[in-house]
């Protein structure tokens, strides 16, 4: 039975924050409340400021006996029934009564967005400078974002500067935009998620003005969530990962500005991080020896295909995984007919994936991150140019 939906009014949900930050995976969480609708990026502080401009032009000019201030009025009032008529119409389809919109580049139009959404409720989501600075500079050695592309310009033989400045702007102006709206606003940091979900996210709800549902983490990434722009890497993921944690003290402090430390330092002990000097002393061995028994990997491996084989039925193809220097690490999933076929043992392939045990190991375990690993090349793949076909071979595999 679909949900009674007052159109008249409906709160929006923002989530606020700098790209990089986890608003995909805050975005999944948010979108498993039944409650709760979160699509993809939606840009509607873009529309909002394209609407008003159309409108302007056109319904506006008939509005012949309206002063100033209700000729502007009329505008927000005519933008926010166009768009709310969209929101409206996709929550009673997901049977829904929230809709939240989680697009980073609203931080460009705060002001516009409030004067639409008086009402709106805001999840200012902050991550540490320097992990946001990691994740930028993995994304970059292939392509930037191009909201990242004027930091570039801004520092054309600094790339750490460039994503250092690119933080601090978009986080001095999303602190600004909560401390005037506090009574609205809900801050929450990505380390407090990932470190203590259940804590963390039954505040958060609470917020929101919806229940608290214990199970909702358990179902975060088994749940199929609308398609649409943000971090792919959340598409392989199977749990709430911890690993990205303190990523950021791989990068050289000496990679950034002096003109940028101070700035830095007064925002991160304001956000309560503590200083840029204490999170580099802080830094932790991530360094793991042990014995990986390829066993355990191709059992899991094997159930994992089974488990998930439905939700692809699309793709197809014989696969090969070869745990490099290791001779028993070598398995073909066939994926051409009805019925899967999984051997042990090097046979020919349409595609195959080469990576270390231990890699595919932590990936397992949710310790690693699959898309990250790609990046970084510690993952090669032959004879395959498709990327979303190899996404969703690995959510067969990892999910």
């Amino acid at each position: 039975m679909k949900k009674n939906v007052n159109h008249d009014f409906i709160y929006p949900v923002f989530i606020l924050s700098c790209e990089r930050s986890g608003s995909t995976m805050l975005r999944y969480i948010v979108d498993s409340h039944k409650e709760i609708a979160c699509p993809g990026h939606l840009y509607i502080g873009e529309l909002c400021a394209s609407l008003n401009i159309l409108l302007t032009s056109t319904l506006m000019q008939n509005q012949k006996n309206l002063c100033a201030i209700d000729k502007r009025n009329f505008v927000l009032n005519e933008t926010r029934k166009i768009i709310d008529n969209i929101m409206t119409s996709y929550i009673i389809e997901k049977n829904k009564s929230i809709w939240c919109e989680k697009t980073p580049m609203n931080l460009e139009h705060l002001d516009l967005l409030d004067e639409h959404y008086p009402d709106a409720k805001y999840i200012c989501l902050y991550r540490h400078c320097m992990d946001v600075v990691h994740s930028s500079l993995n994304l970059s050695k292939h392509r930037f974002l191009p909201e990242h592309v004027p930091f570039v310009h801004r520092n054309p033989g600094n790339i750490i500067a460039a994503m250092t400045e690119n933080w601090l702007e978009k986080t001095e102006k999303l602190s600004e935009f909560e401390k005037k709206h506090q009574a609205r606003c809900f801050r929450v940091k990505y380390e407090s998620i990932v470190l203590e979900p259940e804590k963390t996210l039954e505040r958060l709800f609470n917020f929101l003005g919806v229940y608290w549902d214990k199970y909702l983490i358990d179902r975060v990434f088994k749940i199929e969530h609308d398609n649409g722009e943000g971090d792919g890497r959340a598409l392989l993921s199977s749990k709430i990962r911890q690993d990205s944690v303190g990523k950021g003290t791989e990068v050289p402090k000496s990679g950034i500005p002096d003109k940028f430390l101070s700035k830095l330092d007064a925002l991160l002990c304001e956000l309560g991080y503590g200083n840029l000097d204490n999170y580099y002393q802080n830094k932790g061995s991530c360094d793991r020896a042990k014995e990986i028994d390829t066993n355990i990997l191709e059992t899991y491996l094997e159930n994992a295909i089974r488990a998930n084989r439905a939700n692809f039925p699309l793709l197809r193809g014989i696969w090969k995984i070869v745990l490099i220097g290791n001779e028993d690490g070598i398995w073909t999933i066939d994926l051409s007919g009805q019925e899967t076929i999984f051997v042990k043992g090097d046979t020919q392939a349409d595609f195959t994936l080469r990576l270390s045990s231990s890699l595919l190991s932590d990936m397992f375990n949710g310790i690693r991150d699959g898309i990250e690993a790609f990046s970084q090349g510690e993952i090669e793949v032959e004879g395959l140019n498709d990327k979303d076909k190899l996404i969703s071979f690995g959510r067969l595999i990892l999910s």
